[in-house]
């Protein structure tokens, strides 16, 4: 009883695929078998962060104690004396404003080497910078290292760490 009639040609084909197959079968096997460990492996193997208070006095601003503050009149133990500032110094405070906004510009015909055309401004807004709780901001993005750090700083506050 004959199933099959295949020419040498379809033959030497299905041989073909049957060792490629069987290739990427064996080759693809210890690949599973990695990631399948590999998941297991990640999930035992949750990284453990420290923060230390060394790492914490790095990045958290130093607060100190509200009685090492200068105080205008009274001396370190307490006493009454001229104020430093001499007498009615207190009369005329400046007050800051909370937030400082400055716009940042360049004008790009003298950033160029190139003559001003008469009539036509070369002055572009790159962005603001503004102050405000500490912070230097541009373009309402935190910039410097309390911007790279607020986590830090986040878990220095969480341990107890000033």
């Amino acid at each position: 009883m004959k199933l099959f009639v295949l020419s040498p040609d379809k033959v030497a084909r299905l041989q073909t695929l049957v060792s490629i197959f069987a290739v990427i079968t064996v080759l693809s096997g210890p690949s599973f078998a990695a990631d399948s460990a590999k998941k297991e492996s990640d999930a035992a193997d949750t990284p453990t962060v420290t923060v230390t208070r060394d790492a914490c006095n790095a990045v958290v601003a130093y607060q100190p104690d509200a009685s090492v503050e200068y105080q205008p009149g009274v001396d370190v133990n307490g006493h009454a004396v001229t104020p430093a500032e001499g007498p009615g110094a207190n009369a005329a405070q400046i007050t800051l404003p909370d937030v400082i906004e400055f716009p940042v510009t360049v004008d790009f015909f003298e950033y160029a080497g190139i003559s001003k055309p008469t009539g036509i401004g070369g002055e572009g807004n790159l962005g603001k910078i503004t102050y405000k709780n500490g912070q230097v901001y541009f373009n309402d993005q935190p910039i410097g290292n309390a911007a790279q750090n607020a986590d830090l700083i986040a878990a220095c506050q969480a341990t107890g760490y000033r």
